[in-house]
């Protein structure tokens, strides 16, 4: 920590303030001094006169409350479908002024030139961007799901060079880790080696497996929390970090109850554009506090322990020597703020970013950021539920086609099955009866993972592996996208294979996105607007574009959340009741999440890491 030279200029003085103390949890009138972006006095009360003199810039606050600027140190910044820039510009009017991404989304795509992007488009920017290198590339193994990209041990170290760069990025492989994969074990080691916070996925681990997985050096959990979970974590040394879904009535009285909350920390995770536009880590001190968390200790769980955390030791607090981020507010965790500041500078006011964006690195700059596939590649017989399997795929029989044949069967299915809450998942056997290859169950979607590899040119033919899942709510219509959770392969769901066929092709024209095709059976919407990010042809298909590496768009975010809400609002009028539509969806391939998920090699056994026929034999 270099020295503040305090001098008799100042570059800013701000006056009449309610500071927020996170330390005392304490707010007091008082008034503060910038120098060269660091706070330089900090003092109670109004400021002599000798105080004022010198002082470039003068502010009356007129009473409003500084708090510190709010740290995200868990997040992605692609799950907001923008690059970089465009976050920035949409988290700094919410008060965010630092984050540790882990573009983990990327990495799976691209692998370390991915992440050595978005480390490019971070720079520059007005919020400190600081940068994780993942872990888990591919999310797991290649016996479980194809992947696109991979990170070395190798890779860590050379990333690990990156100023930006502090963390190795979440374990989320923790059954891998356990039991004694060399190549996990080997990550952890470099990133070690490299004097990186390794950071922690452990969503079902407890007792001595907890122990062994902590055991590693892994200091953090931000999976889903009860109680119990909580308490067993901290016992055994680890930060717990709290997203939105984890901010139950009982996880907070268990949190509040606690004689010392100095490891609980609020994160965002995953937020989605058209959430992003409402709120970002000032959502979840919101949410905490109307869940019965005191204010104050609510806010420095997203500032100066989050800053402790990573050891950012000048960043957290409105005190003498500390980095100068700080946010204006009318009320105490009364959000959005009215103006955020970033090393004394005002960066953003009522809800909009005031310093100019800077541009994003070339798509040019990476082979396979702009994202060549096939139109067509897929007919909607591709996406009918057979008895067909590929035995080298899945490792079960292949039978007769009976249930596409045109025939109505009766098979012996096995049916993933959500909920609109979270996304665990449940397996079940079903006597499932099939006309064309499709459910006559209106509850049962068809779901299938393709390899981007069997979409983009000179590929072989491929036969994807249909699943069913139950739950969703999902009565008609189809969601392709291909932004995936973790590999990032190409994933389908719906009810008809005429409109998966459809939905997934325009995915595919696009180069890259997402995209909600109606059935020829619905009714014509009316009234829907689609924004620039993602126009559909016509009304059957509401379509938002994501051009690099099939996950991004360098659009506004309010450009991005529009195209994306008119996904989402399709959705909801197939039925869909999650709150989150679009993220359930992308989240069922996500093949590290408990407990069944979809792959493109079948079902996915998370707990046992293994991989189930959708029928059963």
């Amino acid at each position: 920590m270099s020295a503040v030279k305090v001098r008799t200029t100042r570059d800013l003085l701000v006056t009449n303030a309610t500071i927020v103390d996170v330390v005392t949890h304490t707010t007091y009138r008082g008034w503060f001094t910038v120098v060269d972006g660091r706070f330089a006095e900090v003092e109670s009360g109004d400021p002599g006169a000798a105080d004022r003199e010198g002082a470039a810039s003068v502010v009356d606050l007129a009473g409003a409350f500084v708090q510190p600027g709010m740290l995200d140190i868990h997040m992605h910044i692609e799950s907001s479908l923008v690059t970089p820039r465009r976050f920035a510009e949409a988290a700094l009017p919410h008060g965010t002024t630092t984050i540790l991404q882990d573009p983990h989304e990327v990495a799976n795509v691209l692998g370390a030139p991915g992440i050595r992007w978005m480390l490019e488009a971070s720079r520059g920017l007005p919020q400190r961007m600081y940068t994780a290198v993942s872990s888990c590339v591919p999310a797991t193994s290649a016996a479980i799901e194809t992947p696109n990209a991979g990170i070395t041990p190798a890779e860590v170290t050379e990333l690990a060079r990156e100023p930006e760069v502090i963390a190795l990025g979440e374990m989320m492989d923790f059954h891998g880790l356990i039991d004694g994969d060399e190549h996990l074990e080997a990550m952890l080691r470099a990133g070690a080696e490299a004097g990186l916070s390794l950071e922690g996925h452990v969503p079902s681990l407890t007792g001595p497996d907890l122990s062994r997985y902590i055991a590693y050096g892994i200091r953090s959990d931000h999976t889903l929390m009860t109680p119990a979970k909580l308490l067993e974590q901290l016992r055994k040394g680890m930060w717990v970090m709290l997203q939105e879904k984890s901010l139950t009535p009982d996880v907070v009285a268990t949190v509040t109850a606690l004689p010392d909350r100095s490891r609980v920390l609020l994160i965002t995770d995953d937020v989605m554009p058209n959430r992003l536009t409402g709120g970002h880590i000032d959502r979840i001190v919101r949410l905490a506090v109307a869940a019965g968390w005191d204010p104050l200790d609510a806010i420095a769980s997203a500032t100066i322990r989050p800053a402790t955390y990573l050891g950012l030791h000048t960043f957290g607090a409105v005190a003498p020597g500390c980095d100068a981020d700080f946010v204006v507010t009318p009320g105490l965790a009364t959000y959005p703020p009215s103006q955020v500041y970033v090393g004394g500078r005002l960066v953003a006011q009522d809800g909009r970013t005031v310093v100019p964006s800077v541009p994003s690195p070339a798509p040019t700059a990476i082979p396979g950021l702009s994202e060549t596939f096939v139109a067509d590649a897929f007919s909607a017989d591709s996406f009918v539920f057979t008895r067909r399997a590929d035995s080298e795929r899945g490792n079960w029989e292949v039978e007769s086609d009976d249930a596409a044949a045109g025939a109505r069967v009766t098979v012996l299915a096995r049916v993933i099955e959500a909920n609109d809450d979270n996304s665990f998942t449940t397996l079940a056997e079903h006597e499932v009866e099939l006309e064309n290859g499709v459910p006559l169950d209106p509850r049962l979607a068809l779901a299938t993972v393709l390899p981007r590899a069997s979409a983009r040119p000179g590929a072989e033919p491929y036969t994807p592996v249909v699943c069913l899942v139950d739950g969703l709510g999902l009565r008609t219509g189809a969601f392709a996208t291909s932004f995936a959770h973790d590999s990032h392969n190409l994933f389908v769901i719906g009810r008809e294979p005429e409109a998966m066929a459809e939905a997934l092709n325009a995915v595919l024209t696009a180069g890259g996105g997402m995209a909600y095709a109606r059935s020829p059976d619905d009714a014509e919407p009316h009234g829907e607007a689609v924004a620039s990010a993602g126009e559909a042809a016509d009304h059957d298909v509401a379509l938002l574009r994501l051009p690099l590496a099939g996950l991004l768009s360098d659009e506004s975010i309010d450009a991005v959340a529009a195209a994306f809400e008119l996904i989402e609002s399709r959705l909801r009028r197939a039925g869909m009741k999650a709150r989150n539509p679009v993220l359930l969806l992308t989240l069922l391939p996500l093949s590290v999440s408990p407990d069944f998920k979809i792959s493109d090699k079948g079902i996915v056994d998370v707990q046992r890491r293994a991989l189930l026929a959708p029928v059963v034999a």
